[in-house]
């Protein structure tokens, strides 16, 4: 969701750039923006990271658990700042949690509809 035709808020830029570097590891999301927080969910394996104002500066966090278990959802942040950090430790994440939803060795890059 936009605010207005066209433009993006701040944590919708940076949740644009989010999913850019994680496209260019072949993984396809989608990104929401409203109320001043922005999310990127990558549907296919269950992940969903937030970028949000918090303490003065911009940072993603997203949940290190996936719903299957019955124990305390874990969550890790990562400041915005750090991009091409964020993008790898997700990436990690949507590998582990592909091989462990599908059974494959890892994530397969999007071709495309």
């Amino acid at each position: 969701m936009r605010a207005v035709a066209g433009t993006w808020s701040d944590a919708g830029r940076l949740a644009g750039e989010l999913a850019e570097g994680l496209g260019r590891h072949g993984v396809r999301s989608e990104i929401f923006e409203a109320h001043g927080i922005a999310l990127v969910g990558i549907w296919s394996v269950r992940v969903t990271v937030w970028c949000e104002w918090e303490n003065g500066a911009w940072r993603f966090r997203w949940s290190l658990s996936d719903g299957s278990g019955t124990g305390r959802w874990e969550y890790t942040v990562c400041p915005c700042s750090a991009m091409e950090t964020a993008v790898e430790r997700i990436w990690d994440l949507c590998q582990e949690r592909y091989g462990r939803m599908y059974g494959a060795a890892g994530l397969r890059p999007y071709q495309g509809p």
